[in-house]
This record gives structure tokens, sequence and C-alpha cells, in this order.
């Protein structure tokens, strides 16, 4: 992470995020809703009010983990292992490569991402990538395929921070259809099946646009989704928004999916609930300024970290 965003969190050491980029499909999304567009862009950049934030989760949710060294002064460490499914549909905009001043949401998804996987705030904590939508239309909604990683090919996670993600993200061009829940079911199935004793699995689905494809495309239907998924495993998937998204939706999806309320203002990033009343559940980034979206990350880390009140639940050794 660049020196610019750790700043605009402030010098936390953060866990690692599970996150399902779950961004808009078609030519006319970005037109379609305006609510996204108050986050975080070059307004992320403006003075705020706060530094930091207090997670609202409770002191229950990280119980598992012994008291809190930020309280108790103990030695608690829980590595959060962060699992990210990124929407590459077309509405993201131009393509480009890691560096490029490209101003499209793909371009500053890339870099954003780029820049967390290969900061220091993040070293010790873990990742692993997919993207979607993944095939063809008839082959969209096959749900298996988005809970296996691209990266790693071996193994559930890749210990951060590492540039081996780069490439891939290079790599990877934009496809037709947002199917939100593929994605979701994806982040179901791999965190489910790759908690970590010690650690602590969390999810983020971020979109720049309304769910589209497959059988369950109604926000309210989907938010149940993962609220199910919270209470049958403690794995909370956070929901970031970028211009396109409706963020009603997403605080419909975001609202009893794990992940603890915010404010619409941390450090310099601001804009951070969209069109929604402050606090909210979901993240809005705007067009995805990359010193913005990368704060995003950075305070879902910090919320996340099971050794603090209200942090993530983390998965026990035994």
């Amino acid at each position: 992470m660049g020196t610019r965003a750790r700043l605009l969190i402030g010098a936390s050491l953060f866990g690692a995020v599970c996150v399902a980029v779950a961004c808009g499909s078609d030519a006319n999304e970005d037109a379609s809703s305006s609510s996204g567009a108050s986050g975080g862009s070059s307004s992320g950049t403006s003075g705020g009010s706060s530094g930091s934030f207090t997670t609202s989760g409770g002191p229950g949710d990280g119980s598992s983990g012994g008291s809190s060294s930020g309280s108790s002064g103990g030695s608690c460490t829980a590595p959060v292992d962060m699992y990210i499914v990124q929407d590459r549909s077309d509405s993201m905009g131009t393509d480009c490569n890691i560096g490029a001043t490209t101003n499209s949401k793909w371009c500053h998804c890339v870099n954003a991402l780029s820049g967390y996987f290969n900061s220091m705030g993040a070293t010790g904590q873990a990742a692993a990538l997919q993207f979607f939508p993944i095939g063809s239309s008839q082959t969209l909604c096959d749900f298996p395929q988005y809970g296996t990683p691209a990266l790693p090919t071996a193994g559930a996670y890749t210990t951060l921070p590492s540039n081996s993600f780069d490439a891939l993200l290079n790599s990877t061009n934009q496809a037709a259809g947002t199917p939100t829940q593929g994605a979701i079911e994806g982040i179901k199935a791999f965190t489910m099946a790759n908690r970590r004793p010690g650690h602590v699995t969390i999810g983020i689905l971020i979109t720049d646009g309304d769910p589209t494809k497959c059988p369950i495309q109604d926000p309210t239907m989907l938010g149940q989704l993962l609220a199910d998924h919270y209470t049958a495993t403690k794995i909370r998937t956070y929901v970031i928004g970028m211009t396109g998204a409706t963020d009603k939706n997403l605080e419909l999806m975001a609202k009893n999916a794990g992940g603890p309320s915010h404010p619409a203002t941390i450090g310099t990033a601001t804009g951070l609930c969209g069109s929604t009343p402050a606090p909210c559940f979901h993240w809005n980034v705007g067009d995805g300024n990359p010193a913005v979206f990368e704060a995003a990350l950075a305070a879902i880390q910090e919320s996340a970290d099971g050794c603090k009140d209200g942090g993530g639940f983390i998965n026990p050794v035994n």
C-alpha cells in the first residue's frame, strides 16, 4: 500500500480481507445510477474528521481468540485471510496494466489491488484472487467455478506482501455479465472450506452495478445468502460499491453480512456511505481512486482484527 493510503487510516497493522469484487456488467449501468458517485474518487483527498473508527460488532465476534492485545496488553495474533472475487464486467471500462493512469474503474481497481497486495501494512496476512464473470453466457452461473481461486494455483492463500498477483491483474480483461450470486456462492464455498486455525476469514463484495444473471438478483435475497453464511460460520462478508452501484441495494446486501457499521469519513477518505445515511454497513469508493480504495481495504482489515473487541471471529485451533 502506498504511503498516502496508509496515512488515510493511521499506523494500525491490519489483517487480510476476503474480497469479492462485484462490478456491473452492462454498458448503461454507469448512467443508470449515480448513487455511488459520491464515494471516494478525487473527493477522498479532502480533509476528514476521523482518522479511525470503532467497530460495532461487539465483543462476541472475536471471542474465541481470547483477550484483545489492544485492550489487555497480551500477545494475541490472528492474521486475516482474504478471498477476492473481482468483477471484470464491461462497465468497469478501459483495460490497463498496473502503473498506468488510465481513467477507468478497472484501471483504478487494478492499481488499488496491486498496491494493497504489495503493501507493508498487509505483512503477515494472506489473499487469494478470482474474477467474475467466468465462462460463456451458458456457464456464468455455474457456481463451483467461483469458489476456486485463479491465484494461487496451489494452496489456499498467498502470504502478503506479494507481487505475485500483478501478472494476473495485468492479463485479465473484461467480460459481459454480472453474476453476483455466483460471486457470493464462490465466497461462501471457498471461505467455508479454507478456514485456517488461528486466522480470521472474512469476505467483501465490491460492485459498480446492480446484479444481473443467475436466479437470484434481488439484493434483499442476496443479502440473506450472506446473512445465513455469517450465522452458520461467523465469516463476515464486506460489501464495497463503486460509481454505478445503487447504495441502498449495497446496504441491503451488507447490513446483516457480519461486518460492522462505519462512518462516512475515515481520515481523509470521505463519502464512504455514498447516498445512504451514516453510519452504514457497505463501503462506497466512488470511481475507485486507488488511494481511497486502498484506504477502505485497510480500514476493513482493521475492523476484522480478531484481537480487538468487535473484531472478526478467530477460527478455532482445534
